[in-house]
């Protein structure tokens, strides 16, 4: 039996196997009261499998043949401007959202002091993830970004950002910097831009500026989960400590960061995982570990007592990534165990 304290929070990644907005509040606020700090709606429908939804965005001559597109060598050499990428839709979905979410708070089925969570995608993920030439990538990233800070600036003056959480997932940026220590030769992963950690941190700074200071912000730092499969099987939490701490260090100066996410693998129960956690700099931001896994309860707490031998400060607990790929069977399971390790 683990002698170490419960973390007493849980933090909800973003999708879900559920039908609507209204069922994922009321499923999650009932299974795990006083728990949640922050709820996002579920992702629900075309949303579930994170930015599938926004190829339509692009020009179809710019985006990959995987998603159906159409590349040339005339679409690499023109000039694209803002009128050539569609509205993003994040703040239409998100404001639909939050008139549900703010019908059950004042019904009281959610708790009145919990916050309305949209998670966003960063701009590297969804330009890197359908548009496949550098160059192009170059040229429409700072134009995909206006779109989204537009979106972020409407969804913000319809939500009241002291009732706001805002987090950025981060998925291509972790794979960009594993494919350069050599972690993965796949090209899909490739930064667009040199130097890359430099880059990344730039562009974060960004976003964070474009966040209300009166909203929560937050990171989760994703290692992916197409098909429950990472994109690189994560050694340790060295990379995800030092981007943390890179983040930390660079984005609070411009918003303050409420909180960080980390992945852990299910068969990862060992010390040696979590040993780089020791050199984490968290000043006030909390830390949420990925450690529950469907019908695991048991693992679930081997993983968490192995990372509370190395770092005590662990304010919470999620799953690894978000469910919007869980077979809805297994929601049940998840929020059972969640609600059993924490307290």
């Amino acid at each position: 039996m683990s002698t170490h304290p419960k973390p007493s929070e849980i933090l909800l990644i973003g999708s879900s196997p559920l039908a609507s907005a209204s069922e994922f509040f009321t499923t999650t606020s009932r299974a795990l009261p006083d728990r949640l700090r922050q709820i996002p709606d579920g992702e629900t429908g075309p949303r579930s499998n994170f930015i599938a939804w926004q190829h339509p965005v692009f020009p179809i001559t710019i985006v990959q043949p995987r998603w159906g597109g159409q590349p040339s060598a005339e679409s690499a050499a023109k000039k694209y401007t803002l009128e050539d990428i569609n509205l993003t839709g994040y703040d239409d979905e998100a404001i639909a959202s939050y008139s549900t979410f703010r019908e059950l708070k004042a019904s009281g089925t959610i708790a009145p002091d919990v916050r309305f969570q949209v998670s966003l995608p960063t701009p590297l993920s969804v330009v890197r993830g359908f548009v496949e030439d550098d160059g192009v990538c170059e040229q429409v990233a700072p134009l995909y970004e206006k779109r989204l800070l537009q979106a972020l600036q409407r969804l913000q003056e319809q939500v009241p950002p002291s009732e706001l959480t805002i987090q950025w997932d981060l998925p291509a940026e972790v794979a960009a910097l594993e494919y350069e220590r050599g972690n993965t030769d796949d090209r899909y992963w490739k930064a667009y831009f040199s130097p890359v950690k430099a880059g990344i941190l730039d562009r974060l700074s960004r976003l964070a500026a474009a966040v209300d200071p009166k909203a929560e912000m937050g990171y989760h730092l994703c290692y992916g989960d197409f098909a429950h499969q990472h994109f690189v099987q994560p050694p340790d939490t060295e990379l995800s400590v030092e981007l943390a701490n890179a983040i930390i260090k660079n984005m609070s100066p411009v918003h303050p960061i409420a909180y960080v996410q980390m992945p852990v693998p299910k068969d990862r129960v060992d010390e040696a995982y979590f040993s780089p956690l020791k050199n984490l700099k968290l000043q006030e931001t909390k830390l949420f570990l990925g450690v529950v896994h469907p019908n695991d309860e048991a693992g679930t707490k081997r993983r968490l007592e192995a990372a509370q031998a190395v770092y005590l400060n662990i304010a919470g607990v999620s799953t690894e990534c978000g469910m919007g790929r869980t077979p809805p069977e297994e929601l049940g399971s998840i929020l059972e165990i969640c609600a059993s390790v924490t307290g």
